[in-house]
């Protein structure tokens, strides 16, 4: 993926929280500042099969309610570490504009 084309993914997902993309200036920041949320993105011509299938088979099971997969990472002696995956439209729509949210 170009450089060109990772930044356009980043606009589109800033535009789309009402935020705009945080130019890379070797600062310690989040690729988008969108009210309360800190995000990271990251680009990708593909996804692992596993995760889209856990994805889709949420979809196929969801009826009108939200897809969610949760991730679960278990390491022996530690906690485990949970992580939340659904569709950027879903999350959207749960909390719309993130930056008038904030207010």
């Amino acid at each position: 993926m170009t450089d060109r084309a990772w930044k356009r993914q980043e606009r589109q997902v800033a535009a789309a929280l009402g935020s705009r993309r945080n130019p890379n200036s070797g600062e310690h920041r989040t690729d988008i500042d969108a009210g309360p949320f800190a995000v990271e993105h990251k680009a990708r011509k593909s996804m692992p099969k596993w995760l889209t299938g856990a994805l889709q088979q949420a979809r196929n099971s969801a009826g009108d309610r939200t897809p969610v997969v949760v991730l679960t990472q278990v390491s022996q002696g530690r906690k485990a570490q949970r992580y939340v995956v659904l569709d950027f439209s879903d999350w959207a729509d749960w909390h719309g504009d993130a930056q008038e949210a904030a207010f």
